[in-house]
């Protein structure tokens, strides 16, 4: 992205951190956090209405935020600053007078707020907070690529990119592939048949259409399992290649589903150390970018293959 909308991502990353429950990491909600911190990051900030429109261009050490009482009894009088990512978040709550702040500049309030304690992040919903500590924690953090594992459909992930296990024709099938097709509508299919297909390894985007949770879906063939030992490089270019097209794309964020795990018979514990394998390469091959990675595990077996393998790197 020539511009990040790091509260875009932030959503997103929260969505997903949920959505993984205990499987979740919260590495890509830091990842953005730091990133967005250094880069501008804006948030939206309920306000006390203004006596006049001045108020509002004044000093962010000036002006009047709303607040958020602490629940816990041993903090009396003390309270947290809302922040939300979009409208839509706002929106969710009480209407309110709003104004945009920076991350860095919010957070410059707390020198001289000796009885706030932080910030929560959209509180009506998906929500982080983001405590004194826990900034300093981000000050601190280090933007790397993280993998995230989550029991779920990629259907219902929020990223930049959902990769679709498609055919080499790329017109639809069944499995995950009809799922993501009825999904995004009809004009995935007419998008699908301008591309002209696409062989097995490879991998070609078109937009996400009527799904909101993304911006793009990575086509990727994967290899119908026979054994041979082509197959497992078919199957790591799929996920190589896919990357590498999300990162052309100014992603920072790829769900993929169990490439070839389908009626394409892969076997899962193979595939897991595959796919594992390829991403964790494109990693290395691109130290200096940031792509948050969610392996999305429709089956709970896929989910354990994935941690068999996890926990023995550990």
């Amino acid at each position: 992205m020539s511009q990040k909308n790091y509260a875009k991502e932030l959503e997103r990353a929260l969505e997903n951190w949920y959505f993984a429950k205990d499987n979740g990491s919260i590495a890509p909600v830091f990842n953005i956090l730091k990133m967005g911190l250094e880069d501008d990051m804006q948030f939206i900030i309920p306000v006390h209405t203004p006596e006049s429109a001045e108020e509002l261009s004044g000093s962010v050490q000036e002006m009047k935020f709303k607040e958020l009482e602490s629940s816990d009894p041993k903090m009396r009088g003390k309270y947290f600053i809302p922040l939300f990512t979009s409208p839509k978040q706002v929106d969710k709550g009480e209407e309110t007078a709003v104004v945009n702040c920076t991350l860095r500049d919010i957070i410059s309030v707390l020198e001289y707020r000796p009885n706030c304690l932080g910030f929560i992040v959209n509180p009506w919903d998906k929500k982080i907070i983001l405590t004194k500590e826990t900034l300093d924690m981000i000050e601190k953090h280090e933007p790397k690529s993280s993998l995230s594992f989550i029991n779920g459909s990629v259907l219902y992930v929020y990223a930049d990119a959902i990769v679709n296990a498609a055919n080499e024709s790329l017109l639809g099938g069944g499995g995950i592939d009809g799922a993501i097709h009825r999904a995004a509508g009809p004009m995935l299919l007419e998008a699908c048949k301008a591309l002209g297909g696409c062989p097995t390894g490879g991998a070609k985007a078109t937009g996400a259409y009527e799904i909101q949770n993304a911006d793009f879906i990575i086509h990727a063939v994967g290899p119908k399992y026979s054994g041979d030992e082509k197959d497992a490089n078919l199957l790591a270019a799929c996920y190589m290649n896919s990357l590498e097209l999300a990162w052309k794309n100014n992603c920072m964020s790829v769900a993929f589903p169990g490439i070839s795990t389908g009626v394409y018979g892969y076997p899962l514990d193979e595939a897991a150390r595959i796919s594992l394998a390829a991403v964790v390469r494109w990693f290395e091959l691109h130290p200096d970018v940031v792509m948050n990675v969610y392996f999305c595990c429709f089956r709970e077996e896929e989910l354990d293959a994935y941690k068999k393998l996890t926990q023995k790197s550990e």
